[in-house]
């Protein structure tokens, strides 16, 4: 449900190519996928990706694909995108995580922030580009006209390319109880850490993962936004960008737009994986007779069979999840408003796409031989990839679990 079906949007931001398809983008992302593995390692090296994939990202329309169209984007649904950073992710994960998680905060900007604050955040080009460091770090302390903050957000992953950052944090009023917020912040008013890259992590290089610090800046109220709101609402009364486009999307319900982020870059790394299993089994030799290439004999076709229908299921757990996002904002719009529990659910299934592309990887990284535990190799990156990710999620999956279930009961969700 798209806002906006014509060119004519504010100011002098423009829709660079207004007739862009959704089939259109998803063929330009997979048609990527030699460009960045080819620059997998370089890019891991250097902690993001270069400048030149950065300007091809720009270029194919990569950073506007949930951005309103009255911004200058292209305001296509959750299965678009998803599907788009699948295929850059199955090109490099890591380089997929930095697209992904530096784009997909486009949709909690224009629901949760004012829309002055969203028009001045897309800026004179209309490219807007966010890490979003969720676990409330560092303090918010009230003053005249607003807040100073101070804090230090690490593993803000997409920052690199960054025109905004926004970091959770704690608002410390004196006599007042703290509460969560989330800050919005440009670019000038933070400074990115070199930490990441060189082979600090044994994985994700290319995520652009850095820390960003903030030092006593001064921070205006309509740049802060109660972040209960963000993932506890199920929006009576709309959010600031359901009222400024007119498209639930916009609801901006992140129980499950920030797990389908991370789903869709583990579905590609897992597709990868397939890949470069594929690739090997190919060329390389049974060990024991038949002596015959490995794709020839049933074990290794058994292998790549169950992969295939776990990496199918997981990518169907995600699409369709992101089909159901969409539903419950027509139901909202009808008037028939989605509960929590509707919204928190959907979260939950997501962690399931996540598991189940882990399981597909290794899979594969255990069925092909000790080879391809090489350091550097494709298989043995898309392996540790999933480690991060299990150790990752390993502290969501608890949380949203235990929520789901206490939603569904009417039991108290502050003690989660």
């Amino acid at each position: 449900m798209s806002s906006n079906d014509t060119t004519a949007v504010i100011g002098d931001l423009r829709v660079p190519e207004p007739d862009l398809t959704p089939q259109q983008v998803i063929a330009r992302a997979a048609a990527m996928r030699p460009t960045l593995r080819e620059n997998r390692v370089k890019a891991a090296e250097e902690g993001k990706y270069s400048a030149e994939i950065h300007k091809a990202f720009e270029d194919a329309g990569f950073y506007r694909l949930v951005q309103p169209r009255k911004y200058g984007g292209y305001e296509f649904g959750l299965e678009t995108y998803y599907r788009a950073m699948i295929e850059i992710s199955r090109g490099d994960p890591g380089i997929g995580w930095c697209l992904t998680l530096g784009t997909g905060h486009t949709i909690p900007l224009v629901a949760h922030f004012p829309e002055e604050v969203v028009r001045g955040a897309f800026g004179e080009d209309g490219v807007f580009i966010a890490p979003h460091s969720a676990t409330p770090r560092g303090a918010l302390v009230p003053t005249e006209g607003g807040f100073r903050l101070t804090g230090v957000w690490p593993y803000s992953s997409g920052v690199p390319y960054s025109t905004h950052a926004m970091v959770s944090t704690i608002i410390l009023a004196e006599g007042g109880d703290p509460v969560p917020a989330v800050v919005l912040l440009p670019r000038g008013d933070y400074t990115v850490r070199d930490d990441w890259g060189a082979h600090a992590t044994m994985a994700l290089g290319a995520s652009g993962s850095n820390t960003v610090v903030v030092e006593d800046v001064f921070i205006p109220a309509e740049n802060v936004s109660p972040l209960f709101e963000w993932g506890y609402s199920n929006f009576p009364e709309g959010t600031h960008g359901t009222r400024s486009t007119g498209n639930p999307l916009y609801l901006g319900q992140i129980q499950p737009l920030y797990p389908a982020s991370l789903a869709a870059v583990q579905v590609g790394a897992a597709w990868a994986a397939l890949d470069a299993y594929e690739e090997t089994i190919l060329t390389k030799k049974r060990l024991y007779p038949p002596l015959v290439e490995r794709y020839k004999h049933e074990e290794a076709q058994g292998i790549w069979g169950q992969a295939r229908a776990t990496i199918d299921a997981a990518q169907s757990v995600l699409l369709t999840a992101a089909r159901d996002y969409e539903r419950l904002g027509e139901r909202w719009v009808s008037g028939d408003l989605p509960s929590f529990e509707d919204w928190v659910a959907l979260g939950n299934v997501l962690y399931t796409s996540c598991r189940l592309s882990h399981e597909a990887t290794e899979l594969l990284f255990r069925s092909v031989g000790s080879s391809v535990a090489r350091k550097g190799l494709p298989l043995q990156d898309y392996f540790l990839v999933t480690q991060m990710s299990k150790a990752q999620i390993a502290e969501h999956v608890p949380v949203i679990t235990v929520t789901t279930a206490r939603a569904h009961f009417g039991l108290d969700l502050q003690s989660v």
